[in-house]
């Protein structure tokens, strides 16, 4: 291996080995959030989040029926089966309001507020 090889191999370490920390800094843990859908309705219907932050929805389905929490703006559309719930990653939002609803019943509807 020649000299100028190596020096660019040593130089090529000591900038990964100073850029790791930022990287593993840089990556955020996501929020969580939970909503309850019971008897056609999401508990609570208002949920609040921080922006810049990716969140990690918990949405339990408690009815006998699978519903289908849909959100247009968040761009989620996700089937929970009866009895049972489903986790919904999110990225990292915007400042704002996003609705969502359960597309299989039409009444039930939510609405994210991130701040």
């Amino acid at each position: 291996m020649s000299f100028a090889r190596t020096v660019l191999l040593v130089a090529a370490a000591a900038a990964l080995s100073l850029a790791m920390p930022l990287l593993v800094a840089h990556a955020q843990q996501a929020a969580s959030l939970t909503v309850t859908y019971s008897n056609g309705q999401f508990q609570p219907s208002a949920l609040h989040a921080p922006a810049n932050t990716p969140l990690a929805l918990t949405v339990k389905n408690l009815d006998p029926k699978s519903m289908e929490f849909e959100s247009n703006s968040l761009r989620v559309e996700t089937v929970i089966a009866a009895k049972s719930e489903g986790v919904i990653k999110l990225r990292p939002l915007q400042p704002g309001k996003y609705d969502f609803y359960d597309d299989f019943g039409g009444k039930a509807d939510g609405t994210l507020t991130v701040q």
